[in-house]
């Protein structure tokens, strides 16, 4: 590993090792932070499991009665049927912080305005319809909550990775080959300037 280009001083050995005390720090700021994302995403992902399964169950009986009014009224009378439904649900998005990121909060508000139609020009299956597709909402809304959170924390713990294999394999690495470098040349510049100072006081004590 390169050490980093310094003069041999005392100076400069006190300033690198006190940025290598930090990077060691930060390191383990960067691990204690690396698992506590895995963590958090494990649990995200399970539980987003859990909400994309009941999602597509409650579809598929959404679906199911869709299907039951085309084959009751043909889609002719299931177009116009539509005709007579205006939702005013709403969608709000907020943000928490969780390790000091912004993670978004979907809340879903059913409206309370009914289809617009009439009840001899429909069938009980529509209605049936209606009703599972405003259920269903607020368990899209659940759903999109927790995936919007794991892909936020899935490019966190990417940065965060890197960034702990920067100082992990580069930037420590780094420090410590610089120390050990200062080190030793001060140690070997001290030893030779006790070696001359010897020879300078052999010197005097043989003219005397």
């Amino acid at each position: 590993m390169a050490r980093l280009a310094l003069s041999v001083t005392k100076g400069n050995l006190l300033k690198v090792q006190e940025e290598h005390g930090l990077a060691v720090e930060a390191l383990t700021f960067l691990e204690e932070k690396r698992d506590l994302l895995l963590g958090e995403m494990q649990r995200l992902q399970k539980q987003a499991d859990r909400f994309r399964r009941r999602v597509e169950e409650a579809l598929e009986t959404a679906y199911g009665h869709l299907t039951d009014g085309f084959l009751a009224l043909g889609r002719e009378g299931v177009a116009r049927a539509a005709l007579g439904v205006a939702s005013d649900d709403a969608i709000t998005i907020k943000e928490r912080a969780f390790l000091g990121m912004p993670m978004p909060v979907v809340e879903f508000t059913p409206g309370a305005r009914r289809p617009r139609f009439s009840f001899g020009g429909t069938v009980a299956a529509l209605d049936q319809c209606h009703l599972a597709v405003k259920e269903v909402l607020s368990q899209i809304a659940e759903l999109a909550e927790v995936e919007a959170i794991l892909w936020r924390l899935a490019e966190e713990l990417k940065r965060t990775v890197r960034r702990t294999n920067a100082l992990n394999y580069m930037i420590i690495p780094s420090y410590r080959e610089t120390i050990h470098y200062l080190e030793s040349a001060l140690e070997e510049r001290e030893r030779e300037s006790l070696f001359h100072l010897k020879r300078v006081k052999a010197r005097k004590a043989g003219l005397r």
